[in-house]
């Protein structure tokens, strides 16, 4: 089992295009805080972005950014202008025929960035944040450059039409969307501490591999370490290094990843979700996922169901 694939899956990711913005001049725009990890991507000419407080880089056209934790996310023509926020109202008073557009409205546009926020499961929407560093920066002229490009014009295009089909088209090309980005970044040769700097290293990996492919079973370190080709305590260490916790907590995580998936859909009774996630009775499953989420199963998806819908 893919461990990375087997993630996405599970969140079944949708995108919400918070719109296209179009610019010329000198211009500076603060963006507002966002529910969720969040990208952008240069259409057109080139701009300056600042991620929450880090110094401003350099955007050309055919970059993407993913900003995982949006707070402060800033644009700009040059590095030194201020910035506006552009909340709804500066929106609104900036629109033109359905675009955002700022700076001289005399000039052509000089830069277009598309922007969307990336919405998943309720049930396990934290374990994207945790898969992602604070930024992933896509350069056009990488290799995966094109592609991403052709991804963002494609869920550009798919949103703005009422075609058949059209959910299902998005969630698919988000889910390659974000495939593309986080492989991307486990093939780095400094991925941040989580799921992807585990897969980065092959040994690692393969444990992954193991847990994700067969939940129910009841993984020991050994067992673990010895499939993965590394003695006990050198696997151990290395795993909590890299993945961020033991061997065992991840293989308990990622059973209640499951198993709050299932009970937030109703895939099953308790005794069914008890078994596929590696309980041999409900009771025992029942006090597992109490002690790790903090409430009974009983009461989890109504209380899932009722805040999503605040």
């Amino acid at each position: 089992m893919d461990a990375l694939t087997d993630i996405i899956g599970l969140l079944r990711p949708q995108t919400v295009l918070t719109g296209s913005m179009s610019a010329s001049g000198r211009w500076g725009v603060r963006v507002p805080p966002q529910p969720g990890p969040t990208f952008y991507f240069v259409m057109e000419g080139c701009c300056w972005c600042g991620i929450g407080d880090d110094r401003p880089f350099e955007l050309r056209r055919g970059d993407c950014v993913l900003s995982a934790r949006p707070e402060r996310d800033t644009f700009r023509s040059d590095p030194d202008v201020p910035v506006v926020l552009s909340d709804d109202a500066f929106k609104e008073r900036h629109r033109v025929d359905g675009e955002f557009r700022i700076g001289d409205a005399t000039a052509p546009p000089a830069c277009r960035i598309v922007g969307g926020l990336i919405v998943c499961d309720p049930a396990n929407a934290d374990l994207l944040v945790g898969l992602l560093p604070r930024l992933i920066q896509v350069r056009g002229e990488d290799d995966v450059g094109e592609r991403l490009r052709w991804l963002v014009c494609t869920i550009g295009e798919e949103t703005g039409a009422a075609r058949a089909g059209r959910e299902a088209v998005l969630s698919r090309l988000i889910e390659i969307l974000l495939i593309e980005l986080l492989r991307r970044e486990a093939a780095s040769l400094s991925p941040h501490v989580g799921v992807l700097a585990g897969l980065a290293d092959p040994r690692l990996a393969k444990a992954l591999a193991l847990i994700h492919g067969d939940v129910g079973r009841g993984w020991t370190v050994a067992e673990l370490a010895g499939r993965a080709g590394m003695s006990r305590s050198v696997f151990a260490r290395r795993f909590a290094e890299a993945v961020g916790v033991a061997p065992v907590e991840y293989l308990l995580d990622w059973r209640m990843a499951l198993a709050k998936d299932a009970l937030l859909r109703g895939d099953g009774s308790m005794e069914e979700i008890a078994e596929a996630v590696g309980y041999r009775s409900a009771s025992a499953f029942s006090t597992a996922f109490a002690a790790r989420v903090g409430g009974p199963p009983s009461r989890y998806a109504g209380a899932v169901r009722a805040g999503a819908a605040r």
